[in-house]
């Protein structure tokens, strides 16, 4: 029968191939099409200019940072099931969250500002009351990110901070349907259907690309600093339920881009190379084709962590220790 081994290898990168890098591709290439969508956005508004795009786009990264990581803390952060295994999760869980808790005092303020100057120039152009939510919902979440991200955290109790979280993370939603309601007050009269779109759109953006960066940049370090095979099952667990989150965001975010493509190109192929918008929209297609691509290969080739059993734990009992570089 086998068994699971007594030491959890880290596998070394080759230096030709190194499979390992495929997540941090796909959220390179999500980077590089938000920043695509946000010109195109920024292009129907009169404002194509490359510093009102970035600003914008500044704006959503950040909003994205927020939104994926407080979805991951909020909803896929659990206790163990087994008490034995419950001190590892606390311990990951502590230092997963203080991971996060320095990302957030970077996007926190970047969000804040870029938000506020949107605000102000969406207000210029004529979206009206919609200004004064998005400052209401900005105080709320200043209030209450900023809470979570300097105050004080009890290491022991990692999950309590979790309501908190999802507070925050509904604020956040509910931002982006107020951002929805700039873009859709200028392109479309305020219509339902095309905010509902673009809400879902911003959303789904903001939970893929924040959870994305989470894996990345928080879970996997976290794992490599108490390697042990409670904290691989705990790591484990929380990237499958990413798992099952993206296969509802990623095909809402590529939905929602066409029905948003549609009012600019139609359904003639020949209307993404003839035109401006079509070019921008043909490039992020393509962009997002290789972001599918990624999404696909990722767990078959178990790309998804550098520690064995984290993309499955089956890996676990084929696994033999190999030693760290």
């Amino acid at each position: 029968m086998s068994s699971l081994p007594s030491a959890v290898p880290v596998t070394a990168s080759a230096p030709l191939l190194d499979k390992y890098v495929l997540p941090k591709v796909a959220l390179t290439v999500i980077t590089l099409a938000s920043f695509v969508g946000v010109w195109l956005t920024m292009s129907t508004h009169g404002a194509g200019v490359w510093w009102q795009v970035s600003l914008r786009w500044l704006h959503l990264i950040s909003f994205a940072a927020l939104t994926g990581g407080y979805m991951w803390k909020g909803l896929f952060i659990r206790p163990a099931e087994k008490p034995t295994q419950q001190p590892f999760f606390i311990r990951f869980a502590a230092a997963s969250q203080d991971g996060f808790r320095r990302i957030v005092r970077v996007a926190l303020p970047i969000f804040l500002l870029t938000a506020l100057v949107d605000a102000g120039r969406f207000s210029g152009w004529g979206v009206g009351w919609l200004a004064w939510a998005e400052v209401a919902l900005l105080v709320a979440i200043a209030l209450a990110a900023g809470w979570d991200a300097y105050g004080r955290a009890a290491a022991d109790a990692p999950f309590g901070q979790q309501p908190l979280a999802r507070l925050v993370l509904g604020l956040l939603l509910l931002d982006a349907l107020v951002q929805a309601g700039f873009d859709v007050t200028l392109a479309q009269g305020g219509q339902v259907w095309p905010l509902l779109v673009r809400w879902l759109h911003l959303a789904a953006f903001g939970l893929w690309f924040g959870g994305a960066l989470w894996n990345i940049f928080i879970a996997v370090p976290a794992a490599r600093q108490i390697v042990s095979l409670p904290v691989v099952v705990a790591a484990s667990q929380q990237l499958e339920r990413f798992r099952v989150a993206v296969r509802l965001i990623l095909p809402t975010l590529i939905l929602t881009g066409l029905a948003q493509s549609y009012p600019y190109v139609g359904l003639n192929p020949s209307a993404l190379a003839t035109s401006p918008f079509g070019r921008l929209i043909l490039i992020k297609i393509v962009l997002i084709l290789v972001l599918v691509a990624v999404f696909l290969t990722c767990p078959m080739w178990r790309a998804c962590s550098p520690i064995a059993g984290m993309c499955k734990l089956d890996d676990l009992y084929a696994a033999k220790p190999e030693a760290t570089p």
